[in-house]
């Protein structure tokens, strides 16, 4: 702010203030006019003039937490980037490579961003916004090493500021920023609102859409997901136009909803691939940008009489006993206005709590700590200072602060602490689909565990109705662990999760008939908590299972687009469906090993030349090679049925699921002399016309290596073709992997642009 501003702001305080202090008893009617009369005009006039100005809180350390989130994916992990660049430039303030990074991650991010807050039908603010940008990165650009402490903490602070003055403004209104879909389409955990029934119908909504995809000719499935979407647009609706000032979101959300339905109630079955192409993206982008609007800002129920029920469980034992308390303590304080004893236990009570509950959601990396913090300062504040007599108005507002805080602010922790969540242990013990884990196998091993452990509460006294139990265990646990140890990226802690199965079996190892209550009452509670709390990890992770072909015949459906991988692929399905017809055929056998051979061979030495390969899909990559190698080694004629099903379905998966995930990291043969040729056809005129030029350019300079101009030229036309082409395939988004495109964009041209120092190295 302006210095002639600040010192206006203070004077018209000071004027009010000293015509303030003179009134005496009683105040004249005309005092009090004119003092409504001030605040409104002094608000609209003078402090509206700091809307989006004043400061926010730096976090130190510096680093990227909840409260900066503008919920777009993409752009949320470039602040992160951004946040990192600028602390590693204070630590290492004279390292040129650390500044030319954060110049360069900087523009990028500024580029990027633009593209969508200036394409958004419903943001208005590009121009201004943009030069925001400008005026930042021109005194970045201007900055050299050593960069001065003062700058990096200037810099610090503009993003921080900026983010949440600017960029908060366009938060769920980049229409055309594409959210990931899930695959498969079950709904996921970064979609929750944190409002039990509307995360719960999303669910639902999830599950009748996926019903409706995989039967797209059946008019009940589809009849059932229209009125499911009908009954929760209604029930959403019902809560958001409860929230305060929220009129022109509101109305925009019900628009939404209606035009929606119109297109659901138009289609008919059977439903085409584009319509359900539609449905699926539409829900998860509406959640996303416009459902999440709503997160903590709803009104919700203030129990009467006051006390704390299940609806406000955050799933973690010592924070809701602790709620418990606070719950009976402010309904005490409500009831015993003047009891002082009961007053100082709440407050204590309830700072007890808060120290507790903010030394564990500080842990969270990336949780808004300090956001949620200020909420306690602020209730302790009003709080601590109320005295006995307590009036009605302030265990009011404490009830319904309580009430709103828990389900609007620390929901948002649920299921992030570094505790371990605790469930309802179901009475009567029978499994419910609030332990479905979307594999069919596994829930209806699980619907058999709950049942072994009921029939062993029933039979205390028989061993082998024990024994039966501990075995389906070890069965489920078996086969449970063949499946999620597939799972890869370590998006899954599988050692923690054996670990976990073999605690649970030591533990009930050498139990003896009669089967105490407390052995039981420890494994209800030990099944309840490990499907939700661990099992629950592996959903939506594990590999899809593909059907296998019959005939059992290669198809376009398993290419990878690696000429000499798709051609050796073939017979591998063809040697074994022959041997599937000749199983005593020794030499068909040898050949058939022969074909793995080379090819498993040929094509680790490619993948190990990958530089973006990871190097842990490598090794799991040879692991899996060898393994089925060693189950064909050990064969003899005649080959058995089994070892047939078994390497079809290995074969199968094995492409679809591990030889996929080398799609576009193999490296292809690089012509020499550098001509392009219709291998690189692309069938988009302008792009394989610019393509054309782009061989050629690079081959002159490959001859030309000492030609700057020539250099210079390569970086234009680079740049020009990738803004071209990135606006094409920025528009088709997620199919067209679009994000990890125009890094590779990115990478490559800032490698073209430190050439001249390369160039002249000695």
């Amino acid at each position: 702010m302006s210095d002639e501003y600040i010192a206006d702001h203070l004077g018209k305080h000071t004027d009010f203030l000293a015509r303030f202090d003179a009134w005496t008893s009683p105040v004249p009617e005309t005092e009090l006019t004119w003092a409504k009369n001030w605040l409104v005009q002094h608000i609209k006039n003078t402090d509206f003039k700091y809307v989006d100005l004043l400061p926010h809180h730096v976090p130190k350390p510096y680093n990227w937490e909840d409260s900066l989130e503008v919920f777009y994916h993409r752009l949320d992990d470039e602040h992160k980037q951004l946040f990192d660049h600028l602390r590693e430039v204070g630590h290492t303030p004279e390292s040129t490579q650390h500044l030319s990074d954060l110049k360069f991650k900087m523009r990028a991010h500024f580029d990027y961003e633009r593209g969508f807050f200036c394409n958004s039908e419903t943001y208005h603010d590009c121009e201004e916004h943009s030069k925001k940008h400008e005026i930042f990165y021109k005194r970045l650009y201007a900055m050299e090493n050593p960069v001065p402490i003062g700058e990096v903490d200037w810099a610090k602070n503009w993003l921080v500021q900026h983010i949440k003055n600017t960029d908060f403004q366009y938060k769920f209104k980049l229409n055309t920023y594409h959210h990931e879909v899930p695959r498969p389409y079950v709904w996921q955990p970064y979609l929750e609102v944190y409002y039990q029934r509307l995360d719960d119908e999303h669910v639902v909504l999830f599950d009748a859409i996926r019903d409706s995809v995989e039967h797209p000719e059946d008019q009940a499935k589809y009849d059932y997901l229209y009125k499911t979407m009908v009954d929760h647009f209604e029930y959403e609706q019902s809560e958001f136009l409860k929230i305060p000032n929220f009129d022109e979101y509101s109305q925009d959300h019900i628009n939404k909803h209606t035009n929606f339905l119109a297109k659901l109630k138009a289609a008919s079955v059977p439903l085409d691939c584009d319509f359900i192409n539609y449905v699926e993206d539409w829900l998860v982008q509406h959640i996303m940008n416009t459902d999440f609007a709503y997160r903590g800002k709803m009104m919700h129920e203030v129990p009467e009489p006051y006390i704390w029920e299940p609806s406000f469980m955050t799933f973690y034992k010592q924070i809701d006993d602790e709620h418990v308390k606070l719950f009976d303590c402010i309904r005490e304080c409500s009831e015993n206005p003047s009891d002082e004893t009961a007053f100082s236990t709440c407050k204590s009570l309830l700072r007890m709590h808060f120290d507790y509950e903010e030394s564990e959601f500080c842990k969270v990396p990336d949780y808004d700590c300090y956001g949620h913090y200020l909420k306690h300062y602020n209730f302790q504040t009003k709080f601590q200072e109320a005295h006995t007599p307590l009036s009605a108005e302030v265990t009011t507002w404490a009830k319904d602060w309580l009430a709103q805080h828990i389900k609007n602010t620390d929901f948002a922790y649920r299921g992030k602490l570094f505790l371990r969540r605790h469930y309802v242990v179901p009475d009567p013990y029978v499994w419910d689909e609030s332990f479905l884990v979307n594999i069919k196998q596994l829930d209806d091993e699980h619907v058999g565990l709950f049942d072994a452990v009921r029939e062993v509460e029933a039979h205390r006294e028989d061993q082998a109705v024990w024994d039966k139990m501990v075995d389906l265990f070890n069965e489920h646990f078996r086969y449970e662990e063949g499946m999620f140890t597939t799972i890869l990226d370590n998006k899954h802690n599988i050692a923690e999760h054996r670990g976990r199965h073999v605690g649970i079996m030591n533990t009930v190892q050498g139990a003896v008939v009669p089967i105490t209550e407390e052995i039981t009452e420890f494994v209800k509670n030990w099944l309840a908590q490990h499907i939700k709390n661990t099992d629950f990890d592996y959903r939506g992770k594990m590999p899809e299972i593909f059907a296998v072909p019959e005939p059992y015949k290669w198809d376009r459906s398993f290419a990878v687009f690696y000429p000499d991988m798709d051609n050796e692929h073939k017979p591998l399905f063809t040697c074994v469906a022959d041997l599937e017809k000749t199983p005593e055929d020794a030499t068909l056998l040898a050949s058939c090993l022969k074909s793995y051979v080379d090819h498993f061979v040929h094509e680790q030495k490619l993948f190990l030349e990958s530089a973006t390969y990871a190097d842990v899909d490598k090794y799991q990559h040879i692991n899996k090679h060898n393994a089925f190698l060693a189950t064909m080694r050990g064969l003899s004629t005649p080959v058995s049925q089994k070892w047939i099903d078994f390497a079809k379905n290995w074969l199968t998966q094995h492409i679809h699921n591990t030889d996929f995930r080398y799609k576009d990291k193999m490296p292809h043969h690089v012509a020499d002399p550098y001509v392009w040729d219709e291998s690189f056809q692309v069938y988009h005129t302008r792009l394989d016309d610019e393509h054309v030029i782009l061989f050629n350019l690079m081959q002159e300079l490959g001859e030309n290596p000492d030609d700057v101009d020539l250099l210079n030229k390569n970086r234009d036309v680079y740049r020009d073709h990738f803004d071209y082409e990135e606006k094409q395939f920025m528009a088709c988004g997620e199919p067209c992997d679009a994000d990890a495109h125009k890094k590779k964009h990115d990478i490559f041209f800032k490698t073209l642009t430190w050439l001249p120092s390369l160039s002249h190295t000695p």
